[in-house]
């Protein structure tokens, strides 16, 4: 039934019982040149009711089963039936923009009645239009109130989308949904065909009706199993969740709530869907042990023995059932620490959009000096009088103990272990035979008990450190201002970055200097395919404008705020530490964390290079090892083969290579509450985190990881992963920087906080995509706006 525009929506009229066709009136090209006023007084008479017509194209290339020119010809809306003058001037622009892309006036232009009290329109794609993946798409506004926003790109702000999988449409709970896809379906059924892109509007009655349809053209590009394995492969994930949702023994909480973006935030890291190679290497040196034996050591309570993250089709989710019981600290009476879980976990599930802010907007996760503030606001009555005492008198002798150097779990027990990390760094060479794997054990162990556990502990430190600065701030002792002066005075090893590439630009420094200490760096940590900066051949070839060198001041308070910060301490039991010993605390934890970061990916860079070599002798490529779990690597190294060592990976290559495509074409939300969850998949509409004051509006750059000398000065950057190897960035006078994923305490929030750098940390993969259609971006973050300038 698909033919032009107009001749498909006139073969559909009669047959469709769901979705309404707008009164609609087609009209020729060839009869419009030669009888225009035949055709004005015809559109008067059929259209004497209407208020208001859209006038919209039907060019003969428009719409093919193999090509398509969606938004290629005008169309003009909105315009009152009463002005003649208006409809004749609105029919020759669409006639004109045939004619401006050298067509032969022979084409259709369709007169349409406008749909009035939309409450919402859009598109749906029968499948998605990427992968194919057997999803209806629906991309829709339900803000405007107009009927074009999707189509046009200028619903910004009030394009959503939604996912929901073929076989799932019964699960729908959203009555206008199930409307709009009952109508879908019975299209689909008409015209044979389940490939199809209809753009929609529905009215308040609801009135479901259909303004176009035509045929899903990038069906050559997608990969045929994927339909086929994706049913497979969420019918595997709905099992593994419906367990996971259960109690379990030894852990507060009786259910979960799984998001890719609470606590160690893998889908900032990693990527929604990652490879093999990443995601084994994050889990091995992270989210399996370390992030557990980090806050053990630190006076936490942890559920003994149990990973982190878990693998949805091989995508990264954070189990925080188990983060939240391990933010409670060590002791705390078995009651509370259920009840407390419960609530926050419940609290997520009704506000996803503070997945990424668990700790800032969710958790009691220190003492700080505005704690009865934060229970009362964060608990509400959750807690008795008793319990509440308790809780907090358990929360204040540890954040005491770490905060005072006297614990374990201690910043400076941390930076020792560190340094030994760094010691063994300095020694390392690749081994010399390559051909085994050996030599990545070691380095493994390494970078765990010397690399990420106490890097895991200096990332809390920073956390209770910006913690107790933002209540000082409550207590009205200290302005944002003053918490901005402190976090710019801090020098880190950012600073030392940004100061050396100056140094490089300027002949200062030797390039082979500067390579021994920042050359493991790479825009993608876990990564194997981002090469390191001393593998990028133009690394240092600056054409460009290097940012002001780096100077860091120190903060000073003043006798007011120091005698106010004294007595505050007293005051809260902080006995033994002033306001200097608090300001090199904050100073410390900020700097030693990002030290640490730098330290342990150091070793990550390391055996990803070792992984690298033994590789290549076995004549395989960076690509197929990504597809290669670093566990399988391992084994090889105490378990005998099939056949030769190539054959053998070779084939776990290509078989993970298949599974990566799929996962990447699974849609799942970014917070998983629910079964239904795996087949119904609202797009989260994330609340990003504003960095600074400050109100910008420049042009926009989007930055892949494999780009270091382009030119980002006077430019809003946009990355998708807000991962260490991007800190060169920072040495240019970049205006801005948008993140697709990253929190509030994230690498990227401190490096802009450092710089003073107005950023949105963490936007969300919606707005992201969004964005990428800018040439210009405002970006107001006093009053948390992101606009698109076109």
């Amino acid at each position: 039934m698909l033919s032009t525009k107009a001749k498909t929506i006139e073969a559909l009229v009669p047959l469709l019982h769901c979705f309404k066709v707008p009164k609609t009136y087609v009209v020729s090209t060839k009869d419009w040149l030669l009888d225009q006023a035949n055709i004005m007084d015809e559109i008067q008479l059929r259209f004497n009711e209407s208020k208001l017509l859209a006038v919209r194209s039907s060019a003969i290339d428009e719409d093919g089963e193999i090509s398509t020119k969606a938004g290629e010809y005008d169309s003009v809306l909105n315009i009152l039936s009463s002005d003649q003058e208006a409809i004749r001037n609105a029919i020759e622009k669409v006639i004109a923009s045939y004619q401006r892309n050298g067509l032969r006036v022979d084409g259709e232009i369709i007169v349409q009645k406008m749909v009035q009290n939309s409450t919402m329109s859009g598109v749906v794609f029968t499948h998605d239009l990427n992968t194919g993946a057997p999803y209806y798409v629906i991309n829709y506004d339900d803000i405007s109130g107009l009927t074009d926003t999707v189509t046009s790109g200028d619903g910004e702000y009030a394009n959503r989308t939604l996912y929901v999988h073929r076989n799932a449409t019964q699960e729908l709970r959203s009555e206008r949904f199930k409307i709009l896809l009952e109508s879908v379906l019975e299209l689909e059924q008409i015209m044979n065909s389940n490939f199809l892109d209809i753009e929609f509007a529905i009215n308040n009655d609801p009135t479901p009706f259909l303004l176009q349809v035509r045929a899903i053209t990038t069906q050559p590009n997608w990969n045929r199993a994927v339909s086929k394995y994706t049913n497979v492969a969420l019918q595997g994930i709905q099992a593994f969740i419906k367990n996971k949702f259960k109690p379990v023994n030894s852990v507060f909480g009786k259910t979960t709530v799984f998001g890719q973006m609470p606590d160690w935030n893998p889908a900032e890291m990693i990527g929604r869907a990652p490879r093999a190679m990443a995601f084994s290497l994050y889990k091995t040196l992270i989210t399996d042990h370390a992030w557990r034996l980090s806050r053990k050591l630190m006076g936490y309570a942890v559920p003994d023995g149990q990973p982190l993250m878990v693998s949805l089709a091989g995508q990264p989710f954070i189990d925080t059932r188990l983060s939240f019981h391990s933010f409670l600290p060590e002791g705390l009476d078995s009651n509370i620490s259920e009840k407390l879980v419960n609530a926050w976990v419940e609290k997520l599930k009704e506000h996803p959009e503070l997945h990424d802010k668990i700790e800032f907007d969710i958790a009691i996760t220190t003492y700080s000096f505005d704690i009865d503030y934060k229970i009362g606001f964060l608990l509400e009555k959750l807690l008795d009088r008793n319990e509440n005492n308790a809780f907090k008198e358990a929360l204040r002798e540890q954040t005491i103990a770490l905060v005072s150097g006297r614990h374990r779990g201690a910043i400076g027990e941390a930076l020792i272990k560190i340094e030994k990390l760094a010691k063994k760094q300095d020694t390392f060479q690749l081994q010399t035979d390559p051909q085994h794997i050996n030599q990545v054990f070691p380095m493994i162990k390494d970078c765990i008990h010397q690399g990420t556990i106490p890097f895991s502990g200096l990332a809390r430190h920073g956390f209770i450190a910006r913690t107790l600065l933002l209540s000082i701030f409550r207590r009205g002792i200290l302005s944002m201002d003053d918490i901005h002066q402190i976090q710019t005075s801090i020098r880190t090893i950012a600073s030392d970055l940004v100061n050396d590439m100056e140094r490089l630009q300027l002949n200062e420094m030797d390039r082979d200097d500067f390579m021994k200490r920042y050359g493991h760096l790479r825009p993608g940590t876990y990564d194997i395919m981002s090469p390191r900066y001393d593998q990028m051949s133009d690394f240092g070839e600056f054409h460009f404008e290097i940012r002001k060198k780096h100077e860091t001041s120190k903060f000073e308070l003043t006798l007011s705020q120091r005698k106010s910060i004294d007595q505050l301490l007293i005051a809260e039991g902080f006995t033994g530490m002033n306001s200097e010993d608090f300001l090199k605390y904050v100073n410390e934890a900020t700097a030693g964390r990002e030290y640490g970061k730098f330290i342990f990916t150091r070793n990550v860079s390391n055996i990803l290079e070792v992984v690298a070599r033994f590789g290549e002798y076995h004549s395989l490529s960076r690509e197929e090892l990504s597809h290669i779990a670093i566990t399988d690597l391992l084994d090889i190294g105490t378990s005998s083969i099939e056949g030769s060592m190539e054959d053998h990976l070779r084939r776990i290559s290509e078989t993970n290579e298949e599974h990566h495509s799929i996962s990447a074409a699974i849609r799942l939300p970014q917070i998983l509450s629910d079964e239904a969850g795996v087949h119904i998949i609202p797009f989260q509409v994330n609340y990003p985190n504003f960095i600074t004051h400050k109100k910008i509006s420049a042009p926009c750059a989007l930055l892949r990881s494999d780009q270091t000398s382009h030119s980002l000065s006077g430019k809003i950057v946009l990355i998708e992963n807000a991962d260490p190897g991007f800190d060169w960035i920072f040495s240019q006078q970049i205006s801005g920087l948008i993140t697709k994923y990253g929190g509030a305490n994230s690498h990227m929030a401190i490096r802009c906080a450092e710089f003073g750098i107005p950023a949105a940390i963490g936007c969300g993969e919606q707005r992201f995509e969004s964005l990428l259609k800018s040439n210009q971006i405002m970006l107001d973050c006093s009053a948390s706006l992101i606009i698109s300038i076109h």
